[in-house]
């Protein structure tokens, strides 16, 4: 069934996006690696495609920024459309019911991303341990002030809520560190990850709070972790430790982390992403010494864009070859 939606024969098979990806797309056509021909379509910013075009459409590319509003409009418009791919990570804000009703397969793009967030976390880690945004600021103010004492990495204990893609990453960093790097996964490893000295169950992640010194969280948002992060675990945590959340805002409980900053039961946080973006002026998260605000930007390089394209042609050469497709969105457990 599948194989007769993604089309048959040397008939183009219609592959839709926005004006932006028509030329990735001709490129594509036009170096030969696809078993099959495609038809590029456009879809336009409001989600509208040309009646006379949209039949015999059967995949979508959908760029990162594109609303769940535009996505169901173009699906709507594409009786055919058997596939959707998302250059973004996070499906939360997307219709992964809808397509999941109408037997639409929904990928992701889980790896585009993961290596300049990596860094951001380790970046992270490293500025919360020399305290190097105090010294910024110090620094803007012309004030010299040799103190306090420093951390080293070398022995400090780092928690990961989640061993995706990022968090993969940052263990083998953190551990080139000599870190002692525990992480949280839903589903057991056979063996231990590259940089990991110890698998905690899902269940007994708030058991570790007491004695992370950094907390890094690399969860998808679901009803299950919705303010994951709430008073009781930032109330285990050291008063020195560190949150750092390259994720989804809605992971954390944002008013129970201003007031355990408010009264130390916490050392400080690098956030990059937040319930309302863009963070609301007066929101009192700003302008603290202790709280350095990403503009939901950790992904960014150049390299990242390039990963994106080389994703998208590689899932379309297995699709076209009817290969399956890599980072299949489970609509049941929303990620």
């Amino acid at each position: 069934m599948e194989d007769a939606r993604r089309g048959q024969g040397e008939t183009p098979v219609g592959v839709a996006g926005t004006g932006g990806a028509q030329a990735t797309l001709a490129r594509l056509n036009e170096q030969g690696q696809l078993a099959r021909p495609i038809r590029p379509v456009v879809v336009d910013r409001d989600g509208r495609v040309d009646a006379a075009e949209a039949a015999g459409v059967t995949a979508l590319w959908r760029p990162g920024l594109k609303s769940r509003e535009w996505l169901l409009a173009a699906v709507d418009h594409l009786p055919d459309l058997a596939w959707v791919h998302s250059d973004a990570v996070g499906v939360d804000s997307l219709p992964v019911a809808e397509l999941a009703a109408r037997d639409i397969i929904l990928t992701n793009g889980v790896g585009s991303f993961s290596r300049p967030m990596a860094e951001w976390v380790m970046l992270a880690i490293l500025s919360a341990a020399k305290r190097f945004p105090r010294f910024v600021r110090l620094s803007d103010r012309g004030v010299w002030d040799p103190s306090p004492l420093l951390s080293e990495l070398d022995g400090g204990v780092l928690l990961l809520l989640g061993l995706g893609s990022v968090n993969g990453l940052v263990a083998a960093m953190a551990a080139a560190f000599g870190m002692d790097v525990r992480a949280v996964a839903r589903q057991a490893r056979a063996e231990l990850p590259a940089g990991v000295t110890r698998m905690v169950a899902p269940d007994r992640w708030r058991d570790e709070l007491a004695d992370a010194d950094y907390v890094v969280l690399g969860l998808p948002h679901t009803p299950a972790t919705a303010n994951i992060i709430d008073a009781d675990a930032l109330a285990a945590m050291k008063p020195t430790a560190w949150l750092v959340n390259v994720a989804r805002g809605a992971l954390v409980d944002e008013a129970a982390l201003v007031r355990a900053l408010d009264v130390g039961q916490v050392g400080g946080a690098v956030l990059d992403s937040f319930v309302e973006e863009p963070l609301p002026d007066g929101h009192p998260l700003w302008r603290r010494e202790n709280v350095i605000v990403v503009p939901h930007f950790t992904w960014s390089s150049p390299r990242a864009v390039d990963r994106i394209e080389e994703l998208f042609a590689a899932q379309l050469i297995r699709w076209l070859s009817g290969a399956p497709l890599d980072n299949v969105v489970d609509a049941t457990a929303g990620y």
